[in-house]
């Protein structure tokens, strides 16, 4: 006896169809043993000495963009044995190959470069990393891949749960030496060589104690199972494609005026800041989040913010938080407004509206401005655009101007805060999407000097760079622009916005989403 079919019983199956194969295959890659740390041809003074034998840790904050292209460049440049790198985005733009040409002429002197990048970053780059992976010193992986990465809807539609989860770490070591963390990406807007847009954004470099914790980080992140190898991902590559990258990279080198002397130039100058801005030494602990957390099992200590907690505490005099993407939630606000109340110093700056690349994560922004003015928490948004009086690092070493830009090309990205002198730098924004969905990595350390600086560096900058927001005496938002000739313009709405923009913001808060920001 034949069934009836009915139109139920054959769409069904169609549409489970897609569901078949959807998890990962199994990871083939061999797990990596510790490497052995080679200190002695960067800090070899009597003074490292000492301060090592104490467990200190070296740092220097680099605010400035060509200082922090610069650094991870001179840590390529100089590495000897070992070069491990992770990054949540690494473009395929000027400066994504110039620091891939780099890692392969260190490969090429025998140099083990290890390269880790989360799947979020995309596929333009598969080409190039499937020949770098050729190389046998150039090992490539790319963690928590998308199952049909070129077709990523499928993996959307039924495999949210795992690709909403994200590596937004940014790290890069030279022989377990020396180390680079902070919020910046590999990508041109990051480093002042855009032409369109351009992000604010803070790194530190660090040397001594605090690198063991970041060498066992990047080592647990290399070896977890969802870190995939290029080569069993997209298969492997020939020493002719290889070869030819090479001389595409050579060719390229000349056409840009030559990368070399870009690069020298670069290490002059590191050079330079590195003798007048002494580096200084500190406790100093590097944090992060447990590989876990992707699958949604991680829990205490295994989490980034409860190692903050642990470590700096709750503020008692000064609390002051930088952050590109901030959603405080209502916990969030209740606790800073708490801190306020209770006569700590509590100051808040990230982007405006007009500023803000993911527009989205304002709207759920928004909703709590108030209640943080109302308890006495500042408030600072970061506009749209900042004039620079002066050419980038970029403009000077390849003779191309960059046009001026539109009002709408900045961004800040920067993620730090600092309390009762202890500072964090690191990838960690105060939203939801950082505290419960990615993993985040970060330098805490035990400075009041470093904290004086900054606080020194908001207190002179935040009034050009910001708008200060308020409330007036009818509790409704005003806005403060301090124009240079000193008098301040007081706005009634949302600066450089247009009225359907904020309608759109306003009906977006009230979708279920904050969980996502």
């Amino acid at each position: 006896m034949y069934k009836k079919i009915t139109l139920k019983t054959v769409a069904l199956p169609i549409m489970l169809l897609p569901l078949v194969g959807c998890s990962l295959a199994m990871n083939q890659a061999p797990k990596d043993k510790p490497i052995s740390v080679s200190s002695a041809h960067w800090f070899n003074d009597e003074n490292s000495a000492a301060e090592l034998a104490q467990g200190q840790t070296a740092f220097l904050a680099l605010d400035d963009a060509f200082m922090s292209i610069a650094s991870r460049i001179h840590l390529i440049r100089n590495a000897k044995h070992n070069i491990d790198l992770q990054y949540y985005i690494w473009k395929d733009d000027f400066i994504g190959h110039m620091m891939l040409q780099e890692l392969l002429k260190a490969a090429d002197r025998g140099v083990k470069v290890r390269l880790l990048i989360d799947d979020q970053n995309g596929t333009q780059l598969d080409d190039t990393l499937k020949a770098l992976a050729s190389h046998p010193n150039f090992s490539i992986k790319i963690f928590n891949p998308y199952k049909y990465r070129n077709f990523r809807v499928i993996d959307y539609a039924f495999r949210l749960k795992q690709i909403n989860h994200r590596m937004h770490n940014k790290l890069i070591i030279a022989d377990g030496a020396i180390a680079v963390t902070g919020g910046r990406n590999i990508s041109r807007e990051y480093f002042d060589a855009s032409e369109s847009f351009q992000f604010t954004d803070l790194d530190i470099l660090f040397y001594g104690t605090a690198v063991q914790e970041a060498n066992a980080v990047f080592l647990q992140f290399w070896n977890d199972d969802l870190s995939y190898s290029v080569t069993q991902l997209l298969g492997s590559s020939s020493t002719a494609e290889l070869a030819q990258l090479r001389q595409h990279y050579e060719l390229d080198a000349v056409r840009k005026n030559n990368v070399e002397n870009r690069i020298e130039y670069a290490q002059k100058v590191l050079s330079a800041e590195l003798k007048q801005k002494q580096i200084r030494w500190a406790n100093a602990h590097f944090i992060a989040d447990h590989p876990n957390k992707i699958r949604g099992t991680a829990h205490d200590q295994e989490l980034i913010y409860k190692q903050m907690q642990h470590l700096m505490g709750n503020p008692k005099h000064n609390m002051e938080l930088v952050s590109a993407y901030f959603v405080p939630t209502e916990k969030g606000t209740a606790y800073l407004g708490a801190l306020a109340q209770n006569k700590v110093k509590v100051r808040v700056l990230t982007n405006s509206l007009a500023a803000n690349d993911v527009a989205v994560v304002h709207s759920f922004y928004q909703k709590y401005r108030k209640d943080l003015l109302k308890n006495g928490v500042k408030l600072y948004e970061f506009k749209p655009y900042i004039e620079r009086n002066k050419h980038t690092w970029y403009e000077i070493v390849t003779g191309n101007i960059i046009p001026a830009k539109g009002k709408n090309a900045s961004s800040l990205h920067a993620k730090f805060f600092d309390i009762d002198g202890m500072v964090f730098i690191g990838s960690f924004n105060f939203d939801p999407r950082s505290a419960n969905l990615n993993t985040e990595v970060g330098l805490v350390v035990e400075s009041e000097q470093l904290q004086n600086e900054i606080s020194a560096s908001l207190d002179q900058y935040l009034p050009h760079i910001a708008y200060e927001v308020k409330l007036d005496q009818n509790n409704d938002l005003i806005w403060l622009d301090r124009q240079a000739n000193g008098t301040i313009k007081e706005l009634k709405q949302e600066p450089e916005t247009t009225k359907f923009q904020r309608l759109s913001m306003k009906f977006v808060s009230y979708l279920p989403l904050e969980w996502m920001m």
